[in-house]
């Protein structure tokens, strides 16, 4: 008959780290010990250090949490804008979806008032074609401002003010619109230049400035390129019957 195999009682890995009367152990390692000998390993120098790291250590370790508070804080505010933010364009494709025009301009004048400025832009741009959709000339102008002024100095904005420019024309503020295309065949590109200086020359005809007329006219055959004999026939013609 073959024998029981004999089992041995397992030998334990390590000590328990902490028995009763006993020094505190962490990690296999005597914490007052550890700290007498690293005191009596401290050069003179450094012992002033070492001290106030041993009498400030629970206030050593609440800044260092302090910090990781805020780090997660920032981190967390910044996840929340992200998120806001993605909401708010939810939002706002639901709006534009609106079919009927003025129910639209409402929903986006509504949604303007506490959305963040991430949207602004894309909100005033859809405010100002509603309202132009609907012939109200004064909110579609004050909509393309607000983008043009937001914006900065950047080709949206230069389309918004030219924009805004037809839209001052539209409301028949001729005086106005010949300003604002006056400004803007100022920094305009060579290729649309001539036609913001007739722009310019249009306006100020509907405004009553014939000599307006005829130097944004005159600018805009200075403007073009040689090769555009026509165009620069029909901007001569038009100085002509204006100097009549």
């Amino acid at each position: 008959m073959s024998q029981r195999p004999t089992i041995q009682k397992p030998t334990p890995l390590s000590q328990p780290a902490f028995r009763k009367g006993a020094d505190p152990v962490m990690g296999g390692v005597n914490i007052p010990n550890f700290s007498a000998e690293m005191q009596a390993e401290v050069s003179p120098e450094a012992a002033p250090l070492w001290n106030f790291v041993l009498n400030h250590a629970r206030k050593i370790a609440a800044g260092i949490v302090l910090v990781v508070i805020v780090i997660l804080s920032v981190a967390g505010w910044q996840w929340y804008r992200e998120e806001q933010t993605s909401d708010d364009r939810m939002a706002l494709g639901r709006i534009i979806s609106i079919q009927d025009p003025a129910r639209r301009v409402s929903a986006l004048e509504g949604f303007l008032k506490d959305a963040p400025s991430a949207v602004h832009i894309a909100a005033n741009l859809e405010l100002a074609s509603a309202a132009m959709a609907t012939g109200n000339w004064d909110k579609a102008a004050d909509a393309y401002a607000a983008v043009a002024a937001q914006d900065g100095d950047t080709p949206l904005a230069f389309a918004a003010r030219l924009n805004h420019a037809q839209v001052l024309m539209h409301k028949g503020d001729f005086a106005a619109a010949r300003d604002e295309f006056k400004t803007l065949a100022a920094s305009a590109p060579a290729d649309v230049a001539p036609v913001l200086h007739q722009q310019t020359a249009e306006a100020a005809v509907a405004a009553g400035d014939k000599a307006g007329a005829i130097a944004a006219y005159e600018a805009a055959v200075a403007a073009l390129p040689p090769t555009d004999q026509e165009s620069a026939a029909f901007f001569r013609s038009r100085i002509a019957s204006l100097k009549k």
